[in-house]
């Protein structure tokens, strides 16, 4: 019979125990979380939202002291404070949708009372607050002075000098100052079509005529981009020459039409005395001279007809009379129909 030993066994050695156990590589690298920090671009600067926060908290300690607490726990306090808070943000929404559904801006006395009736309150009910048991001392805080920042200018300007339309309603004295200032001067003036490197208007160019099939350049990339450049300026410029023979003729239209009645050609008189007078102030403020006679007669109406524009929106509303002659016709039509019949 095998006797059992009393010797106690071995202990493993520190090696052994490590190759017996299970060797895992883990892929991420633990760390070790530190205290926070303060961030270096951190703003210490207080916030009205801070004081405001501040100041309810500093109420609601004043009423604890007055109802009997010598102290209470952080944790009560913002507790206090979000109920209170939540009560206000919820009045104030009320208030807000009775103020909405009347399609007013800014609330009315009217809105509070409807709201304090939802929340079961009177106005009554609000008189003791208006004297309360506090000392006036305490419930005067003193607030700390808040940082005020480098005035930040909005509208930044985004055009420069000379395209700027502020100089140009300076220069009219007539104009309000509280009008708002003008936009670009591109936008209303008329600018040249092409300029010099130094920004001076170009000479005008000779009409061009577009290329003729034998002309258009084959094979040479840099000759077929100049013949298309040609084309599309000579494009241009025919599409701006019916424009122009377009407007004047629709103003001799015009012109014609108003001679018919005394009070459209009164009214027409005015209109274009005023659009002279207009050209002839543009033709001075570029610095040139204005002839006498070079705006009454045919070349006037042909300068009014480069600056203005005929719009009639109602003119496709309007009712297409008969012609009288076609009318005849439809009617004798009509009855050598009835008659054959």
């Amino acid at each position: 019979m095998a006797t059992e030993s009393r010797k106690r066994p071995a202990e493993p050695s520190e090696s052994d125990a490590n190759a017996k156990r299970q060797r895992l590589q883990w892929p991420y690298t633990m760390l070790s979380v530190g205290p926070p920090q303060s961030s270096p671009y951190s703003s210490s600067a207080v916030t009205t939202d801070e004081l405001a926060k501040k100041g309810l908290r500093r109420g609601i300690a004043l009423a604890l002291q007055k109802v009997g607490f010598d102290g209470a726990a952080p944790d009560a306090v913002e507790s206090f404070a979000l109920m209170a808070e939540t009560y206000l943000t919820s009045l104030v929404k009320d208030i807000k949708t009775f103020t909405h559904a009347a399609r007013r801006s800014n609330p009315v006395p009217r809105d509070f009372e409807q709201s304090l009736k939802r929340f079961n309150l009177t106005t009554s009910s609000l008189k003791p607050h208006r004297k309360p048991p506090i000392p006036k001392s305490k419930r005067l805080p003193t607030w700390e002075p808040l940082p005020i920042g480098d005035p930040l200018d909005k509208d930044l300007p985004i055009l420069g000098d000379e395209l700027d339309g502020a100089p140009d309603k300076a220069a009219k004295q007539y104009i309000p100052s509280s009008f708002p200032s003008f936009p670009s001067i591109h936008t209303y003036k008329y600018t040249p079509e092409s300029v010099e490197a130094d920004g001076s208007p170009a000479p005008p160019q000779k009409t061009q005529r577009p290329l003729a099939p034998d002309e258009i350049p084959h094979g040479d990339p840099k000759k077929m981009r100049e013949a298309a450049a040609k084309e599309a300026k000579a494009g241009e410029g025919a599409l701006r020459r019916l424009m122009r023979a377009s407007k004047i003729a629709k103003q001799k239209e015009v012109w014609s039409s108003a001679q018919r009645q005394p009070m459209r050609r009164d009214r027409y008189n005015l209109w274009e005395s005023a659009m002279r007078e207009l050209i002839e102030d543009d033709i001075r403020s570029k610095g040139k001279e204005v002839a006498p006679a070079a705006m009454h007669g045919d070349k006037g109406r042909f300068e009014i007809a480069d600056h203005s524009m005929i719009v009639n929106w109602e003119k496709n509303n309007y009712r297409r009379d008969v012609p009288r002659a076609g009318a005849r016709k439809t009617a004798a039509a009509g009855h050598a129909n009835a008659g054959s019949g």
